[in-house]
Parts: structure tokens; C-alpha cells; sequence
């Protein structure tokens, strides 16, 4: 086993190593993934009936493996891979259930996990808080930062989700997202052991697209989703500066949060007039009453991404 910094040649092979077999994974072994029975609420739900579903499974799991078998990694980065598979074999779970999960039953697991993901960090690291934009960092009580984290992680589990209902809208969009947090780790020297194992997630996750972009036949499902919000809080988190996961993740939440927000105002306060023009999640109604394309809505929110995440990443 090895510890690679971000820029190794050998870091580079094993990215190249890890999308080429995460590829034939998805070329050659999907017969066994279910197939999506479609989404009945969703604006054009009824096409994704009959792909195969919960794909996650077949990027999420040989990453961590990969992980565990190239590089030496802390105990703090095992236990990390541990929720990011537990938060995938719920999703998976969910995805082949007869009768779909429900809500608060999801949130309780999510809640869960991002507790432990929460503890687990605040355990191995006792570094301030950095705002790079700002130019300071800062030391907050244990307390905070808990209550912090689970909103992070809990909060990127629950948008991440939401994003994933457009062919190739969060594939796109996570990817960005950890690349620009491996680039402001690169800058800043940190991330530790976490770093190569978010670049193999990279390329899981690029291979997956090749076969997520419009028109889809495969749809990564809550396995893959759900996994994926683990993943980017944790990197927000191990990068020093959490608050970035607002900029670098901006498309992602938007899209989620509009859902969780009009979905909490009414049913705390029955206040049906709350967004009522508005379709929720925002890629559904950007399609539904703006009348854009699939490939327009991945376009659009991707370069609200890019030039958000490129500014704020100047400024560091």
C-alpha cells in the first residue's frame, strides 16, 4: 500500500486504472441491477422506466475496495469508507424494495450516519475552521462543529438525492464538485490519506456518466446518490474549509434545497400558496414550465457551476 500526494504520477495511473474498471463493470456486469419502475411525480417520469437502476452499487463499492488495496490509509479514512458503503447499501436497499422506503425512515438512517460521520470527525481532527476567501481560520467549540457537521453531511445526502433526476445533471455536477475541492486541497495541503481516495471517486463517478449522459441507460438510484452526498461533505469537511461546499456545490443545492424547503414550509405550517408557481425539485421545473431540454438543463446548471466554483476558487 502506498500514500500518494494529489499531483503523483502513480496517482494519475491508478485514476486511469480505476475508471477503466469501473467502466466494464457497468459494460459487462449490470444485468443484475433492477430496472427503474419510474418516477410518478416527476416531470417526465415515466422515461426512465426500464433502465437499470441502483448503478451506484457498481462504482461506489470497487472504489472504496480500490482504496483499501492501494493506499495506506488512516483509521479515520476506513471509517469514512464505512458510512459512505453503509449510505449505499441503504440506498440499495431502498432501490430494490417492494415498497419504497419511507421518508422518515430514510431521514432516521440518514440522520444516523451523519452523526457518526460527524463524531468520527471531530475525533481525528482538532484543526480551526478555514475561510481562505476571508483570509482566516477559526477554532469553534466541539459542540458546534458536530452540530455543523451532521447538517453538512445530512444536508448533502438529502440534496445530492434530490439533483439526481436529470440524465447526466448530477454526475456532471458532482464531478465538478470534487474536482474543485481536490484542486483547493492541492493549494492548501489538505485532505491527508482522504485526497487519492476522493480522485479513484472521480473516476467511479466519470465512468458512470459515460453511460448517465442523455439518453441514459443506466441511473446510479439512492445507492449511488445518497453515497455521494457522504462523500462530498467529508471532502468539504477534511479540506479545512467546509463553507466551500456552498460555492462548489451551488447547483446541487439549489436544485435540492427548493424541494426540502417548499416540502418542510408545508407541512409545518399547511401553507399551500408557499412556491406555488414554482415545480420542485428546480430541474423539473425548468423543464417542465421553461420548456428546457434535458440537455439544456445539464448545460445550464453545469456552467452556473463552473463559473461560480471558478470565482470563489480565484479567490482562495
Amino acid at each position: 500500500m502506498i500514500t500518494l500526494p494529489i499531483s503523483s504520477p502513480i496517482l494519475g495511473l491508478l485514476f486511469l486504472f480505476t475508471f477503466a474498471i469501473c467502466f466494464i463493470l457497468f459494460y459487462r456486469f449490470s444485468n443484475f441491477l433492477p430496472l427503474d419502475r419510474g418516477r410518478e411525480l416527476a416531470f417526465d417520469g415515466d422515461a426512465s422506466k426500464g433502465k437499470r437502476t441502483s448503478a451506484g452499487i457498481l462504482f461506489v463499492l470497487p472504489v472504496c475496495i480500490l482504496s483499501v488495496l492501494f493506499f495506506r490509509l488512516s483509521i479515520e479514512s476506513y471509517l469514512y469508507l464505512l458510512l459512505i458503503i453503509m449510505e449505499m447499501l441503504a440506498g440499495y436497499l431502498d432501490d430494490n424494495s417492494k415498497k419504497p422506503w419511507g421518508e422518515l425512515k430514510k431521514g432516521l438512517i440518514d440522520l444516523f450516519i451523519a452523526c457518526l460521520g460527524a463524531y468520527v470527525f471531530i475525533y481525528f481532527n482538532n484543526t480551526p475552521f478555514m475561510f481562505p476567501v476571508l483570509g482566516f481560520s477559526l477554532t469553534l467549540p466541539p459542540i458546534i462543529v458536530f452540530v455543523f457537521a451532521v447538517a453538512l453531511i445530512w444536508g448533502s445526502i438529502n440534496v445530492t438525492n434530490i439533483c439526481d433526476g436529470v440524465d447526466g445533471l448530477s454526475s456532471s455536477l458532482i464531478s465538478m464538485s470534487l474536482i474543485f475541492f481536490l484542486a483547493v486541497s492541492n493549494k492548501m495541503y489538505t485532505m491527508e490519506d482522504f485526497s487519492p481516495v476522493t480522485t479513484l471517486f472521480l473516476a467511479g463517478v466519470l465512468a458512470y456518466y459515460c453511460f448517465n449522459a442523455s439518453p441514459s441507460t443506466h441511473l446510479m438510484g439512492d445507492a449511488g446518490s445518497r453515497a455521494l452526498g457522504v462523500l462530498i461533505a467529508i471532502t468539504a469537511l477534511k479540506s479545512g474549509a467546509p463553507l466551500l461546499y456552498i460555492p462548489f456545490a451551488i447547483s446541487i443545492i439549489l436544485d435540492g434545497i427548493s424541494s426540502l424547503l417548499k416540502l418542510t414550509v408545508l407541512r409545518v405550517t399547511k401553507y399551500k400558496s408557499f412556491m406555488r408557481n414554482i415545480r420542485t425539485p428546480l430541474h423539473d421545473h425548468v423543464r417542465d414550465n421553461l420548456g428546457f431540454s434535458d440537455t439544456q438543463t445539464v448545460l445550464r446548471f453545469s456552467v452556473l457551476q463552473l463559473v461560480i466554483s471558478l470565482f470563489f476558487y480565484m479567490l482562495i
